[in-house]
């Protein structure tokens, strides 16, 4: 049922349907930023110092003992406008890990694309309500294998023409941690100024970045804040929620919820099981990666209660309140 209820959704938002724009910078900012308030109308200021997660696009892919490679996957986050702008750029920052920055990351070609959230937010709590275990997640508080439902993520613009920025890696080719200088640094991704990167009042938008091509070590982390492992009720708007204008987002292989498993030390041997596990964790080719809805859901982790640190830079003369 909840295959079924994901490409329903994911048929609204298909590409064609944005535009494709070009100009996208990624320069690193080092461990401090310090936003302008008079032009940073939306922010997340806090994240988790001991958990991060991954945006990654790697060949080859990563067994996983318990029943998966490792798929690739885009992250994003949700936000709300409470008065219209034109955006210039998005700060974000890399996590605390080890997996900040792998070493095949930098001069790696990026994107960012931008989504309309169109419906109403409801949680699934996947029939594990307070008081039970998840079913799958980092841990099995009730509140990890909870999913959003309900909406449609309409894509507006794929801005692409931007490289990771040369950040020191924080892992060698041999997974070997090297610099902590990668660890919690923070980027700028910043757009070109094109009129159509507006955004109006009261619509709830998404934005979502990831590598455009796949490669050996093709990884680095968001730094973040995520309340899945609170024993509250499931809820997107309490006391705390760090940004309430939104949730993060993710955008995982080929989509398939939930993936298959098949446990074991090593790959199956089985051709056809094999290459079904590979094609689940692998992106398509061409503009076709592209047409696949993000959503909240992912295995083992979910990003239901999750925010980004981020922070929107928006154009001086595009700040009046409507």
């Amino acid at each position: 049922m909840r295959l079924v209820l994901m490409l329903a959704l994911m048929t609204w938002a298909v590409w064609p349907g944005g535009a494709a724009l070009a100009g996208l910078e990624i320069t690193a900012l080092g461990k401090k930023y310090a936003p302008d308030p008079t032009r940073v109308p939306i922010q997340q200021t806090e994240a988790n110092k001991s958990g991060s997660t991954s945006v990654r696009h790697e060949l080859p892919l990563i067994w996983k003992e318990s029943g998966y490679f490792q798929r690739n996957r885009d992250l994003g986050q949700v936000f709300t406008p409470e008065n219209s702008f034109r955006l210039e750029a998005i700060v974000l920052r890399t996590g605390p890990s080890d997996a900040a920055v792998l070493s095949g990351a930098p001069g790696a070609k990026v994107f960012l694309q931008f989504f309309e959230v169109i419906g109403t937010p409801r949680i699934n709590d996947n029939g594990t309500p307070v008081g039970t275990q998840a079913k799958h997640g980092f841990s099995k508080n009730h509140r990890c294998d909870d999913f959003l439902e309900g909406l449609i993520y309409k894509p507006l613009h794929l801005v692409r023409g931007g490289t990771f920025p040369n950040i020191p890696p924080t892992r060698d080719k041999t997974g070997t941690p090297t610099s902590n200088e990668g660890k919690l640094h923070y980027m700028r991704w910043a757009l070109s100024g094109d009129d159509r990167l507006t955004f109006q009042a009261g619509k709830r938008y998404a934005f979502m970045i990831g590598f455009e091509e796949p490669g050996p070590h093709r990884g680095f982390t968001l730094a973040n804040v995520n309340l899945a492992s609170l024993p509250d009720a499931p809820s997107l708007n309490d006391k705390h929620d760090r940004y309430h204008g939104g949730w993060g987002l993710r955008r995982e292989g080929d989509g398939t919820l939930p993936p298959t498993m098949i446990p074991g030390k090593a790959p199956p041997t089985d051709r056809n099981k094999l290459k079904l596990l590979q094609r689940q964790s692998l992106f398509a080719t061409g503009e076709d990666r592209y047409k696949l809805s993000p959503t909240t859901d992912g295995y083992p982790d979910v990003d239901t209660y999750r925010d980004h640190e981020f922070y929107l830079e928006v154009s001086n003369r595009s700040s009046k309140r409507d």
